[in-house]
């Protein structure tokens, strides 16, 4: 977690790029006020026939998780209060970073992602990021938080000077490839029914999709828990909209059915990752619908888990029993003690004794290999899935 005062940026120093100003009037002033002569434009060389479209050579998207989000994506995830979009985000970030699998989406490369909060403290930001790499077995090395009680004053991100703070940040990270704003009526000033705060926004927003920065803006919704609350104009702007609403469980408190509302990049071909899905959080996050992820790209595993699973599979060819017929697994089938498979790892120099924190290194590596399906476990037996 990165400490800064306000003093290290210089925040009088930064404007939006000339191009990207504002109407002074509002959206249907394009700036015609401001000037008696309209310039003259050059077109030469611009595409503008069918031929020229098809020729074009244009780079394709960069794609970060699935075929939904890319690193020029701008998204909004809208959900109630309680319902757990800050964990839903926070464990999105952390697979994006960590290149791995998330629900049914499929893993890309890894990417580096900075979260940027604007609403819990930093004592509850650090279990939030504690519960998270919890459940995704791992520490991605390419993703980055930074709360808002670490800036004094920190200003809204609708301001110039809040919006240099970002800059700094991404700057001093050496370029990122998604942020995560969590939340816009946190990290915003104005009145959300009003589309001027967002309006004042989105021009930093654009900039930050010209130079490949993916965006994930988190919202609230109001006394309507199926939309944003305020201005349905911030979502013009944007290619995706995603909405929770709650599904009630009775073995956990989150729980909610995600659904998107505009999916611009959605085509024949991806529209499985665009699929309504049930969603919920129990020791792992699990879901129900949508077309699962096709095995070589969701098992994407480091040396280590690689070993791990290896040393699985010797440990139930030697010491493994037929699991109960009450699991209802598939017959031949081995399952073998956790401890065992524990023990085993330290024996063979995958994990080490001397961590700090051994029991807490062999549940990550065991998460991590539950996440992507790859093992099963249940009444502390653990066995090869697939």
């Amino acid at each position: 977690m990165m400490h800064a005062n306000a003093r290290d940026y210089d925040f009088e120093q930064f404007t939006p790029p000339p191009d990207d100003e504002p109407p002074p009037n509002g959206p249907d002033d394009y700036g015609t006020s401001r000037q008696q002569h309209p310039p003259e434009f050059d077109f030469t060389g611009i595409p503008l026939s069918i031929s020229e479209w098809l020729a074009r050579d244009l780079p394709s998207p960069d794609m970060i998780m699935g075929d939904w989000l890319s690193t020029t994506s701008r998204a909004l995830l809208v959900a109630g209060t309680g319902l757990g979009k800050t964990n839903f985000a926070m464990a999105l970030g952390m697979a994006v970073a960590a290149g791995t699998s998330f629900l049914h989406w499929a893993a890309r490369r890894p990417a580096k992602v900075l979260y940027i909060d604007g609403e819990m403290s930093r004592r509850l930001l650090q279990q939030r990021i504690t519960d998270a790499t919890g459940r995704l077995g791992e520490t991605p090395a390419g993703f980055f938080a930074f709360s808002h009680e670490d800036i004094e004053n920190f200003a809204p991100l609708n301001t110039p000077a809040g919006q240099a703070c970002i800059e700094a940040l991404i700057e001093r990270l050496g370029g990122v490839d998604l942020i995560i704003f969590d939340s816009i009526m946190c990290l915003t000033a104005g009145d959300m029914k009003d589309e001027e705060s967002w309006q004042q926004t989105m021009p930093w927003v654009r900039s930050l999709t010209r130079r490949s920065i993916g965006q994930v803006w988190v919202h609230h919704t109001g006394h309507d828990e199926t939309r944003g609350y305020g201005t349905k104009t911030r979502e013009w702007q944007l290619d995706t909209v995603m909405v929770l609403e709650a599904v009630r469980r009775d073995d956990t408190d989150v729980s909610f059915v995600l659904e998107f509302r505009k999916a611009r990049e959605r085509t024949p071909a991806t529209r499985a990752d665009f699929a309504p899905v049930k969603v919920w959080l129990g020791e792992q996050w699990e879901w129900s619908g949508g077309e699962r992820v096709p095995g070589e790209l969701k098992r994407r595993l480091n040396d280590r888990q690689r070993l791990a699973l290896d040393i699985l599979v010797d440990c139930a060819l030697d010491h493994g029993k037929p699991p109960p017929v009450a699991f209802g697994l598939p017959k031949g089938l081995t399952a073998v003690s956790a401890d065992k498979w524990r023990d085993e790892l330290f024996a063979r120099g995958v994990l080490d004794r001397e961590e700090a924190n051994p029991r807490e290194a062999f549940r990550r590596i065991r998460n991590s290999l539950a996440n992507r399906k790859m093992i099963g476990e249940r009444d502390g037996l653990v066995w090869r899935a697939a």
